[in-house]
Formats: structure tokens, sequence, C-alpha cells
């Protein structure tokens, strides 16, 4: 699948200087060079051509002929994660930029592979296709609305919908907890998620439940409850609406001891 991959290159970090110009970096042939935004903002055309500001999270993937980012407010510099790839010359596979849902995992994923590649890992094939792959994994899975940052109240709300999965979790407390009214709690969600609150909450309790029946002894029923559903019914019938499969059956799959996997 990575077959054009040839190596990592190079991970480093860089942080642009405060109320200074600097020049892009011409993207060379057989080179791909992602840069992961951490702080501050940048200048960039956007998909739809217009000149945005993009902050934190933003991940840019450049090729052939392609620069770098670098035009930024001079008094709000930008610092980023840098990956440069050697390649084999070939389509592009993912968006120029993006803008993955979990902007603290990617940015923790990025300096824990910082870490690592300036602890030894440099010359390991296997470490580079595990970093490319995984960008390639974020670059083209759940993305946040084009260019936007999560209001605290949204943050909030997220992090508490995370952490009490095993609760029932009404709108209003939802909306209470995060000190704004459930109208303002769905215009946020739509905003910058493109979902309602509810169909998030679903989500977040579908993979958690997926992840205890591959994961965990307990019975299907303890596992309905643990993940907040109300009863055993309305969890099966959401699993097999939102899987297309039963919880018994995705166990089954998921079940590393059984033969017929």
């Amino acid at each position: 699948m990575y077959d054009h991959l040839k190596k990592l290159q190079m991970i480093s970090f860089f942080k642009a200087p405060a109320h200074k110009k600097i020049k892009p970096v011409a993207i060379g042939s057989g080179f791909e060079y992602l840069e992961l935004v951490t702080d501050g903002h940048v200048f960039f055309s956007g998909p739809n051509g217009k000149n945005t500001i993009f902050g934190r999270g933003t991940l840019f993937w450049h090729k052939k002929g392609e620069n770098t980012i670098y035009r930024y407010p001079e008094d709000d510099p930008y610092s980023c994660y840098v990956f440069r790839f050697e390649v084999e010359n070939v389509k592009r596979r993912v968006p120029r930029i993006s803008f993955p849902l979990h902007t603290e995992q990617l940015i923790g994923f990025a300096a824990d592979s910082f870490r690592n590649y300036h602890s030894g890992e440099q010359e390991n094939p296997a470490f580079a296709v595990m970093i490319y792959s995984t960008l390639v994994w974020y670059a083209t899975g759940v993305q946040r609305i084009l260019g936007t940052q999560f209001p605290k109240p949204l943050k909030i709300a997220l992090d508490f919908m995370e952490n009490h999965l095993d609760s029932p979790l009404h709108l209003d407390e939802i909306a209470a907890v995060a000190e704004i009214s459930q109208p303002y709690l769905f215009t946020i969600f739509k905003r910058y998620l493109n979902i309602s609150p509810h169909q998030y909450l679903l989500g977040l309790r579908i993979s958690r439940a997926k992840q205890m029946l591959a994961g965990c002894d307990l019975t299907i029923k303890e596992i309905a409850f643990e993940c907040g559903f109300e009863s055993l019914e309305v969890f099966y019938r959401q699993f097999l609406h939102n899987t297309g499969t039963t919880p018994a059956i995705y166990r089954k799959r998921s079940d590393p001891m059984d033969s017929k996997w």
C-alpha cells in the first residue's frame, strides 16, 4: 500500500520568528513535506481558493512543485512539527490541507514521533511506515469544519461526554456543564462538527461498545449499561443500525481465538 514510501528523512520542529518574514521551501522531486501547526496562525490559500487563516491542528501535506507555509500574522507567529519523507513521485492521495477532528491526539502523536525519531529510530523502516500511515489516517479521517478552532463550551461538552459515557447524559445536562443553552449546544455542534450532539454522543457510545466487545469479558448486557444505553434492546437496535451487525457477532469476529475469522 505504501510501496512509494522510501524513507522518513526527518522529523523536526519549527517556530517562526515574530515580526519577521521568512521564505517558503519549494518541494523538490521525490519528497513529501508535512507541517502540523501547533500554535499561532498562518495565512494560506485554502481549498476554496481564498486566502484563509489557519491555526492549531491544521495539517498541511505538500508535494513536488508546492511551497511550505510561510505567511503569518507578525504578532502571532506559528510553530509546527515538520515531517519530510522521501518518496516515489505518485499522484496525491490525501488533501493538501486537512483538519483532523482529534487535534490534541494528533499533536500528541507528533510529539511522541519527534522524540522517538531523535532517540534512535531514524533508520527503522517500520517506524517510517507507521508514521506515514498514521498521518494519512488523520488526514483522510473525520475532520473538523474548515479552519475552525473549537470554542471553550464545545471542548467542555466533548470532554464531559467522553468521560461520562456510563451515564444517561441528557442534552440539558451537557449544556448546563458547558454553561450554555441547549439550543446553542445544537448550534455549535452543527457549526464545528456538522453533527448533532445526540448523533455525536451515540457515535461515542457505539465506539466504546465495540472496543469493550473486542477487549473485555463483560456480558453484552453489562457492556450496554457501561456505555450508557437505557436497555439491552435499545443497545442491540442502535448497534445493528450503526454497524450492520449485532453485538454478539461483532464480539465473535473480534475473538482472536476464533478459528473462523
